[in-house]
């Protein structure tokens, strides 16, 4: 095989890997960081968007992600559009803060009122995770190998059941249901586990010989 075809196939698998541990990671280095902080709020760890206002985890992982996304190349085109596309929408996470616990009236990099950053930062999420999830289900699952294509269906309709399960108690919650704060934390974790675990099976990471 030819130098250059063989060192853009490991540079390939460099990226998947670094974009799967980065996701893997997020959950557990935002809540870890955020325990070092003092005076903290009742609710700091309810969703890992609220740690934005108490660690740099978020902003430096999740943007970190973001850019992998926007400069990944894959070998056909709708696998980067599809890309640069999750890449934007991650990034908007970042630069467009939740309401947090905190009673700032005026969050993010472009300092706009909480109430619109929060709006934008919701949506940005929800596409996110929608495009993330297709990715893995449906354009990861091109290869001939059954077997990781399997993993690959699992964890993306994992992700879909997830997130359809968070905006049915959000609906919910909006009628008066009380719901407990801290499941956005939970859901937004599992999306996170199942998508880097699904781009650690993609570079080889893990599951190598299957």
């Amino acid at each position: 095989m030819d130098e250059k075809v063989i060192e853009k196939v490991r540079s390939s698998l460099l990226h998947r890997n670094v974009l799967g541990l980065l996701g893997m990671l997020l959950p557990f280095i935002s809540m870890f960081s955020g325990l070092f902080v003092r005076n903290k709020v009742p609710g700091w760890w309810w969703s890992i968007s609220a740690t934005y206002y108490i660690s740099p985890a978020l902003s430096i992982i999740l943007g970190a992600s973001a850019i992998f996304l926007i400069c990944y190349r894959s070998y056909d085109t709708i696998d980067t559009v599809i890309n640069i596309i999750s890449g934007i929408f991650a990034m908007g996470v970042v630069l467009f803060p939740c309401k947090g616990p905190y009673d700032y009236p005026y969050v993010g990099f472009f300092q706009l009122p909480v109430d619109v950053s929060n709006v934008i930062h919701s949506i940005c999420a929800l596409l996110l995770f929608i495009f993330l999830s297709y990715n893995i289900g449906w354009l990861f699952t091109r290869g001939s190998n059954v077997k990781k294509n399997k993993i690959y269906k699992f964890c993306s309709y994992a992700m879909i059941i997830i997130l359809s399960i968070f905006l049915l108690l959000k609906i919910v919650g909006f009628f008066g249901l009380p719901i407990p704060g801290w499941i956005v934390m939970i859901a937004e974790a599992l999306l996170l586990l199942f998508f880097g675990f699904a781009w650690l099976v993609k570079g080889q990471f893990v599951l190598k010989n299957l």
